[in-house]
């Protein structure tokens, strides 16, 4: 096989230049990729296989027509797929109740009808939801296919007796992407045999690389609701790690037609919002989205001027660590095939190589010079995306986005403040995979250029930023036990106050004086590299274990693309586990499955300085009846010291012992009434510090077809050391670097509504109100900072008018989002959008008062938008419909 080299950052940075634009830079990738694609793909070895894991599909002339019934021509005389066996809650046996699967397929889509027999039809659960947002305990039929049989990647659809439908793109064996939204049929009948489902899946929404003669992975499931039995062809084993590589296999495919597909998505926008500085404001828009396949091997897609109005508001949090805060990617463009770019650098995933939030973030001098009303976003003039297959077990993604320069605030002298130049985002990946996935090497790289800004902009703002990386794993051949790992590196260059300002932020602390590194403000340039290794086992029997380093040096940067909390450090743990997934009995309590990892790890920076040694333990368990427990405990050990944010850029301060408890307990999710309730417990510093506060979540389903429910988040935290500011320049010898007793309550109500008036016309609610009021008392400078005894660590701090009146923090948010969502016809979509939000951010002291909190912050002025989005889907080659009349 032709080894295939992904282009180094210099070559990146030249492609980006060349290109100039989205467009450029896509027909750039899309003549390279074609120019690998070019020759017919050698099909996958054939890989023997037990008969109990093989199905034979059948060509048939006229193809079903898709309306739940299993009376066509086409599926008789059509083989049954092999035996269902149990896999939950047990592993292994024959299913209570009983299911068969037949599989036929045409020239535009494979068909699939599954029997799900049922003695009782009427105790089927069959739930009316929004699309992609049911889930157990409905009845279910699940198909996963992989179509290039790679055993790593495919597609996942879903459907309940409501004909509810959920998809999902598979990648790296087991990620579930939910946000792709493929174009398919199904329908779904009960009658008295139990109930039946009936898929089209149209081959131009599948991508396979051999035609003559494919064998195609397959895995047909089925959910029982009320007794929550899981039963699957071939079996599926919860013991072994990963979900592709259990798929069976699907032979019988003949000659399958490849035409080039197209589908285009135009949309029509209007948006009215109320606005501080100019009142009411409306903005009609035009935009739309593209999908081009020339070849099953190569998909291509585009957004110009998207519209992300629709999505659910990022939950509220008042953030006074000076650490940005990770928020979850919502937006569907970025969403959909996101985990082909997923390169995490943290095992929690809070550190990423490509942080696709960065693209359309909040403008970076918003704040400072946007006036009374500044953007809370950047403007995306276009997006585009490219992935291909350039061998059977070779996959390449591509991403580049153009977002414009964003202007705000007035000058003294007038005109306005440039608050984001306008920016360049580009991102490559390249994945080869071998011993049929087991194994695999990847590439990454990413890159940014800022042009058109000022001296001002370009004296705040790194003008380019670039990284590459490269990752393996290699697995037994049963996924039992792996190694894996990753290395990277980064650029980020700019003028020298710009660097001078990334050296000084709370990633990388130059300015402390334990640094191990030093400050220099004539750098052009932050580079920095970072590593990681993982040796364990995660699958096979019940025993898991593992064992981990990752190092981070001082000058690694990728948060102009990523995200990264903290730079100069270095890491390292070991844990053990037991992962139960059969029933039985502990202490005389009876469980369907349990699970308990223990860990025992430490941080340190790359100088030696010790972070953080610690336990933690990770404990889950269902019982009989389907509610679940879970206990998750931290005991932090003596010997560590606190740098980023207890000083932020102070000298270290000794971290001494602290533990976190955390215990839930979640109900039955097949009652009316679902109830959670978590409890949190805190003590630091020897009782110094403490916290304590629950969260009760319930969940109440009066109707089949509705779905309310209300979180709340009642937590009281007392901080004996918490940062308080620094007075004086962050590299003068006279700087003060002062702490204070903290007391900061929290409260919080989030609702949610959810109702369904069909499978496709829904209305969805989301509400949030956090309040929070911080207080400061005593406040003092650091004195001698590694003190074991807490007195000795500070001293009072001598300004008076400091020390006396320190102050404190109000802070207050109300968001909702109302979105009225009818597909009116496949892949086309009218929203109607709502939202509204109230800001309160303010010095305060003094406790949270309910009453009185909520009524202030209910009588700002509200931010209001409303909007009407029209979208419409177009195929020019749309595959086959064998509809039945509407039910």
């Amino acid at each position: 096989m032709r080894c295939v080299v992904p282009p180094t950052l210099d070559l990146l940075s030249a492609l980006l230049r060349r290109s100039g634009t989205t467009a450029g830079f896509l027909a750039l990738l899309v003549r390279a990729t074609l120019a690998q694609t070019g020759a017919p793909m050698a099909p996958l070895r054939a890989l023997k296989a037990e008969p109990a894991t093989v199905a034979r599909t059948v060509r048939t002339v006229a193809p079903p027509k898709i309306d739940g019934r299993e009376d066509d021509a086409a599926w008789r005389g059509v083989p049954f797929v092999g035996d269902f066996q149990v896999f939950a809650p047990k592993e292994g046996g024959t299913p209570v109740f009983r299911s068969e699967a037949r599989v036929v397929y045409d020239d535009r889509a494979l068909y699939l009808l599954v029997r799900a027999f049922d003695p009782h039809p009427d105790s089927i659960v069959r739930r009316l939801a929004r699309r992609d947002t049911d889930g157990p305990p409905n009845d279910q039929v699940l198909l996963f296919i992989d179509p290039f049989h790679d055993r790593r990647s495919g597609y996942e659809f879903i459907v309940n007796p409501a004909g509810v439908k959920s998809d999902y793109l598979l990648s790296d064996d087991a990620n579930e992407d939910q946000s792709w939204d493929g174009v398919w049929d199904v329908a779904t009948t009960v009658d008295s045999l139990g109930w039946v489902a009936e898929f089209a899946i149209p081959l131009q929404q599948l991508r396979f690389s051999e035609y003559r003669a494919p064998t195609f992975g397959l895995t047909i499931g089925r959910w029982v609701g009320r007794n929550d039995e899981r039963s699957s062809w071939p079996q599926y084993r919860r013991s072994r790690a990963g979900l592709v590589s259990q798929l069976g296999t699907l032979i019988g495919l003949r000659d399958l037609a490849r035409p080039a597909s197209l589908e285009v998505t135009p949309y029509l926008l209007g948006r009215a919002r109320n606005t501080a500085s100019s009142g009411l404001e409306t903005q009609p828009a035009l935009g739309g989205d593209l999908k081009y396949q020339p070849r099953p091997t190569i998909g291509l897609s585009a957004t110009i001027n998207p519209d992300f109005g629709q999505i659910e508001a990022d939950p509220a949090v008042l953030n006074l660590t000076g650490i940005e805060v990770f928020q979850a990617e919502r937006r569907p463009f970025f969403l959909e095939g996101s985990g082909l770019l997923r390169f995490p650098l943290a095992a929690d995933g809070s550190a990423l190589l490509f942080y696709s939030r960065r693209i359309g973030r909040r403008p970076a001098l918003a704040d400072q010079f946007g006036g009374s009303d500044p953007p809370t976003e950047t403007t995306i003039l276009g997006a585009a995306k490219a992935t291909a297959r350039l061998a059977p077990t070779t996959s390449f993604f591509a991403l580049s986005a153009v977002t414009q320069r964003e202007e705000g605030g007035t000058r003294p002298g007038g005109g306005p403040y440039i608050l984001e130049p306008q920016s360049y985002y580009g991102v490559l990946r390249l994945q080869h995979d071998f011993r049929a996935g087991r194994s695999g090497i990847g590439f990454m790289v990413t890159r940014v250029d800022r042009a058109g800004g000022d001296s001002l902009s370009a004296a705040l703002v790194p003008s380019m930023a670039q990284s590459g990386a490269v990752t393996f794993q290699h697995q037994t051949a049963d996924g039992a036990y792996q190694v894996s790992g990753w290395a990277a590196v980064s650029d980020v260059r700019g003028s020298p106050s710009a660097i001078g300002q990334l050296q000084l932020s709370n990633v990388h602390a130059f300015q402390r004086p334990d640094a191990g590194v030093s400050f220099d403000s004539t750098r052009p340039a932050l580079r920095g590299s970072a590593e990681y290794l993982f040796a364990g086992k995660a699958g096979g029997g019940i025993t898991r274990f593992g064992v981990s380093y990752r190092r981070i040096s001082p000058g690694f940067d990728i948060n102009e693309m990523g995200f990264l909390s903290k730079a100069a450090i270095q890491s390292a743990s070991v844990t053990a586990g037991l992962n139960v997934a059969h029933a039985g009995t502990l202490a005389g309590l009876h469980y369907r499955r349990a699970s308990a990892t223990l860990g025992f790890g430490g941080d340190w920076l790359t100088n030696g300085l010790p972070q953080a040694r610690g336990l933690s333990l990770d404990a889950s368990m269902e019982l009989p009846n389907q509610a679940q427990l879970q206990l998750n405990a931290i005991q932090q050990l003596p010997g560590a010291y606190c740098t980023t944010s207890c000083t932020r850029g102070g000298p270290a301060l000794i971290d001494p012992p602290h533990s976190t408890v955390t215990l839930g307990v979640t109900g039955d999710p097949r009652r009316a009434i679902i109830p959670h309730v978590a409890l949190e417990w805190d003590q630091d510093d020897y009782g110094h510090s403490t916290g304590f506060g629950p969260q009760v979540d319930i969940t109440w389903r009066p109707r089949s077809n509705l779905d309310l429910s209300a979180s709340v988040i009642w937590f009281d935290a007392h901080y004996g050391t918490y940062f308080y500011q620094r007075f004086g320049a962050p590299l003068a010898d006279t700087a003060h670097y002062t702490v204070g007793h903290l007391e900061l309550p929290s409260r919080s109500l989030t609702t949610r509504v959810n109702y369904a008036l069909t499978t496709s016309v829904t209305v969805q609610w989301y509400a949030q109100a956090y309040l929070s009021r911080g207080t400061f008392s005593n406040i003092r400078e650091l004195a001698d900072p590694r003190a074991r005894d807490y007195n000795a660590r500070f001293r009072p701090y001598g300004d008076t008018a400091v020390a006396n009146h320190p102050g404190g923090i109000d802070f207050r948010q109300f968001r909702s989002n109302l979105v009225a969502r009818w597909e009116y016809r496949p892949g086309s979509t009218l929203f109607l959008v709502w939202t509204q939000g109230r800001d309160l951010e303010a010095p305060g002291t003094g406790p949270v008062r309910i009453g009185r909190d909520f009524s202030g912050l209910f009588a700002r002025p509200p931010k209001n938008v409303v909007a009407v989005k029209l979208s419409y889907w177009l195929n020019p080659r749309r595959a086959h419909s064998s509809r039945g009349a509407p039910r």
